[in-house]
Formats: structure tokens, sequence, C-alpha cells
């Protein structure tokens, strides 16, 4: 008897790709990027964040604000810890990140 593989593949592919939940990931990221802005500001340019708060509310947000969510993690990932001399330009791709934030009304329910 022959077997498909691609009930194998889908497997590997969806469970390499999976990632934890989106308000987890975003609790990570901000946690990172208040690590990062320490050498140069006293608190984090970001909000406080209560993951438990986002899971309770993140029903109110479509794939495309989870896709946004999951870029602008990635964006905050890819931040360097801030340098005094380079505070302006940390400041600025935080901003950046920012402008990968979901839908007015997915924002408002997670935060």
């Amino acid at each position: 008897m022959r077997m498909s593989v691609w009930p194998l593949l889908l497997t590997v592919a969806l469970l390499g790709g999976c990632r934890g939940a989106p308000c987890q990931e975003l609790a990570k990221a901000y946690a990172a990027v208040e690590r990062k802005a320490q050498p140069c500001l006293a608190q984090s340019p970001l909000p406080a964040f209560d993951p438990n708060h986002c899971e309770q509310h993140q029903t109110a947000c479509d794939a495309e604000d989870l896709r946004q969510l999951d870029a602008q993690v990635e964006c905050y990932q890819r931040l360097d810890t801030c340098q005094v001399d380079k505070k302006d330009a940390f400041l600025e791709d935080i901003t950046r990140c920012d402008d990968r934030a979901p839908s007015n009304a997915c924002e408002a329910a997670i935060f």
C-alpha cells in the first residue's frame, strides 16, 4: 500500500511555522524593547501591556490584524540595543515598528 506524504508535509509545515500566541509574543517583544531601551531611557517608550488582557480580547482582531501584530513583533525583535549617542535613531526605529500596528478596533481591544 502506497502512503501519501502530503499529510506529513502539511503537519511539518504547520508545526514548523507555529509561533506562540500573538499576545505572548507581543509581551516578549515589549520586554525585549524595554531591555534594549535601558541604556538610553529611564523607562520603555512602549505602553504597558498585559498579555492576559490581550488574550481575553484578541477576538476583536481579524487575520489581517494578526499578520500586522506578527510584523510588529518581528520589527521589535530586530531592534538593536539603544546607544546613548543614537537615541533618536532608536526611537525612530520604534516608531517604524509602531507603524505596523493592527486596526484601531483590535488595538483598543487588546491594550
